[in-house]
């Protein structure tokens, strides 16, 4: 007897037969226009903290492993910066077709659970305008893939549950599903907690089938052996990535985290689709053949509560709460309140589009309750770089030649290792996150500029003094005061104070 097609069952009117149409034109559209919004800014301003860090990563200290991600975004940062240096453009235009992807996923996830044209318009509309996932478009880092890959699992795994209904065999779906998990955890490990959260939701409210599937496990298997060189440089380095949970733990404060998610995914469209998809998932009739997929919303949300995660960790699952929360809203809105839609859609674009670069520098400098996430972390690099080098210079040369260059945080040395080679500046090291474990400056390195804040290393060196300090006009940001100070005459070699000063 022949196994059943997609199009066998469509054709003779099967229980779970082809999905809705897809609304190909409006949804890519937006996701088009949204594109060319996040490219036409990608110059606007300058470097993000995060995209100089994994320049630097995966330019000057490639590895299998690092304390706070995995090398994939490292090595496409790298590669980038290679191909085109110093061309945001070029670096941040891949982020811009995976915010387009993510906007057109949505609207595929949403069709797989039934969404009408509409339907999916409105799941599509919502992630373009989720003021994280629109904010992390304009940049290219871990939490911008992250999203994307997270959709990309769920999305064969609705696919092959809708088809299984319809007596439909489709293992390779769960195949692609293992793939992209398996490309996932080169990115960071939050995609295995979503894997968990998915088998021990359909443990709880099935399709028990799908635990049965070997394609399942193949796709599992495929993962587990991806993620073998990381979780060896893991134990290598005595699990630096618990170190790094305890960081974020200590950073966040659990009550806060459910309204963040709510901000983060939108303040008004976003926010009430993320509520009210979640309680679709877990109670709408329509929705029944995929509950397992609430029950897995809210084993991840336990989950980040108990360990007090960042907001954006729950970002993957916004195009499935988008897309369940349309589907409920079009069966039950009626044509008095259809009306609304769009008009709550406008008022939810405030928020995103003034989180983005552009408001000219200028304007945003007077008024520093403007564009803050972007001013803070995308602002103030050259004036940094052009200050510690002329503090460098500045030194003796056979000084300079004893010389190491020590930044307080992971900002700063990212900013001064991509943009301080073409100011004459040494390899930068810091005793922060995951740069610690890039090494310690060398033992013969007698001298030292220490560039930050704080000043920790004081009863480690018998000399210290001010030598500068950067400014960056009236525009706050990162760099904005941080000091230069100049270190002589050290107690104890590098090797040994490197342990003494690690900090989180």
């Amino acid at each position: 007897m022949p196994v059943p097609t997609e199009r066998t069952c469509a054709a003779t009117g099967g229980a779970a037969t082809a999905p809705p149409p897809f609304a190909r034109g409006p949804v890519l559209l937006l996701a088009g226009l949204t594109a060319l919004l996040l490219v036409l800014i990608s110059g606007r301003y300058g470097y993000l903290s995060d995209e100089l860090y994994f320049i630097a990563a995966g330019k000057h200290h490639l590895d299998w492993g690092y304390m706070d991600q995995q090398p994939l975004v490292p090595l496409l940062a790298a590669a980038i910066d290679s191909a085109a240096p110093g061309s945001l453009l070029a670096l941040r235009s891949p982020a811009a077709l995976i915010a387009a992807f993510g906007i057109a996923g949505t609207a595929l996830l949403a069709r797989e659970l039934g969404a009408d044209r509409r339907a999916q318009v409105i799941a599509a509309a919502a992630c373009a305008l989720s003021p994280w996932l629109l904010l992390s478009g304009h940049w290219l880092a871990a939490a911008t893939v992250e999203p994307a890959q997270w959709l990309a699992v769920l999305w064969p795994v609705a696919r092959w549950v809708r088809l299984h209904r319809a007596g439909i065999r489709r293992d390779r779906l769960l195949l692609l599903a293992g793939a992209v998990a398996a490309v996932g955890v080169q990115t960071k490990f939050q995609i295995v907690l979503l894997c968990a959260a998915l088998l021990l939701g359909v443990l709880i409210a099935g399709p028990r089938e799908l635990l049965r599937r070997p394609a399942l496990w193949a796709g599992a298997a495929l993962a587990a052996v991806a993620a073998v060189p990381a979780l060896v440089w893991q134990v290598g380095h005595g699990w630096p990535a618990v170190d790094m949970a305890g960081v974020v733990g200590g950073e966040n404060d659990r009550l806060l985290l459910p309204p963040a998610v709510l901000l983060y995914a939108g303040p008004v469209v976003g926010a009430a689709l993320c509520c009210f998809g979640t309680w679709c998932l877990l109670r709408d009739e329509q929705l029944r053949h995929v509950r397992f997929l609430g029950w897995a919303v809210l084993l991840l949300t336990a989950f980040h509560l108990l360990a007090a995660g960042r907001p954006n960790y729950l970002s993957g699952l916004y195009g499935l709460v988008f897309a369940a929360g349309a589907i409920g809203f079009r069966q039950r809105a009626t044509a008095r309140w259809s009306w609304v839609v769009w008009p709550a859609f406008a008022v939810s674009a405030v928020v995103p589009l003034a989180l983005l670069p552009i408001t000219p520098l200028p304007v945003a400098a007077r008024h520093p309750q403007l564009a803050s996430y972007s001013r803070m972390y995308e602002t103030g690099w050259p004036e940094l770089t052009r200050t510690v080098a002329d503090a460098y210079r500045s030194l003796p040369p056979e000084q300079r030649e004893r010389t190491a260059i020590v930044a307080e945080t992971y900002h700063l040395a990212a900013a001064l290792d991509v943009l301080g080679p073409a100011a004459g500046l040494p390899p930068v090291h810091s005793p922060n996150r995951g740069y610690w474990f890039f090494g310690a400056p060398p033992d013969g390195a007698t001298e030292l500029l220490y560039v930050g804040a704080a000043e920790p290393l004081a009863p480690y060196f018998a000399e210290s003094a001010a030598v500068a300090q950067v400014r960056t006009g009236s525009l706050v940001n990162l760099a904005q005061g941080v000091s230069v100070r100049h270190y002589s005459g050290p107690a104890q070699p590098w090797s040994r104070l490197w342990p003494r000063i690690r900090t989180g």
